[in-house]
């Protein structure tokens, strides 16, 4: 594997709704990616939005500070 590649080698399984995985086939093939990598995508960023410390991306292995969540404004 050439020094520019990321390994991905954990395995990370859930059960769905019918239909979803031809969604997600369907929304990676628009992006001209495989549905792991949209997958991969999707996860990180519903995860950094959340406020979650992910794994660099880099080959680092300390957790990345994700990026402030914007401020909630209240209800009138």
């Amino acid at each position: 594997m050439s020094a520019d590649r990321i390994e991905f080698s954990e395995p990370v399984r859930f059960r769905a709704e019918p239909g979803l995985n031809h969604a997600v086939a369907r929304a990676a093939r628009q992006a001209r990616t495989s549905s792991a990598e949209w997958m991969r995508r999707a996860l990180r960023e519903r995860l950094a939005a959340d406020g979650v410390a992910l794994p660099a991306l880099d080959g680092g292995d300390g957790p990345r500070t994700p990026p402030a969540a914007p401020a909630m404004r209240q209800a009138a």
